[in-house]
């Protein structure tokens, strides 16, 4: 042996070591790369939604009534504090009160005269009392854009006509429900 060559010429040579990097930067780069592809999905946006057709929502206030025992009839109107005209989609029969389902139509034609929400209240159902003759009647005011579904199909769903249509049926019965027990006349 050569005592005068230099040790690292002895592991490999120069040609094999940069090939070694090389391999080494590429394995690397590819887990890095590798890495960074496993994050998580990016935010999928909601299904878009629509509300209950009102036609819809009407048969399913009519049935809410049926099963608490009131005699439903189609709308009247009654006249608001705010002094603009309310039409009572389904009331009960020999009864003063009844449920106004409002649409986009309705929240146009109403503009200001519409009662807002109270946001402090939360989900606790609006309810407003007419003026005159009236002024014993008390009408639940349902939006439509609180009963939404969208239209995708088989396991996409996030909320589906069903959903929809069983809480509007729940706000209906619990407004009857107290309509009742509080004897409203």
């Amino acid at each position: 042996m050569n005592s005068n060559r230099p040790t690292w010429q002895l592991v490999g040579s120069p040609r094999r070591t940069r090939r070694r990097g090389f391999l080494a930067s590429i394995l690397v780069l590819g887990g890095a790369s590798v890495a960074l592809g496993c994050g998580p999905p990016p935010a999928k946006a909601p299904n878009p939604t629509r509300a209950l057709d009102e036609r819809r929502a009407i048969e399913v206030i009519i049935r809410g009534f049926r099963a608490e025992g009131d005699r439903p009839i189609r709308g009247r109107e009654v006249e608001l504090e705010s002094g603009v005209k309310i039409k009572i989609d389904v009331g009960a029969a020999e009864k003063l009160y009844g449920v106004a389902y409002i649409t986009d139509n309705d929240r146009r034609a109403m503009g200001a005269g519409l009662p807002q929400r109270d946001a402090s209240m939360g989900d606790a159902l609006q309810l407003v009392r007419g003026m005159g003759d009236n002024r014993d009647a008390r009408i639940l005011i349902l939006h439509d854009t609180s009963y939404t579904y969208d239209d995708q199909v088989g396991t996409t769903h996030e909320s589906t006509t069903i959903t929809a249509e069983n809480m509007l049926a729940r706000d209906v019965r619990d407004f009857v429900l107290r309509a009742h027990s509080d004897r409203w006349p």
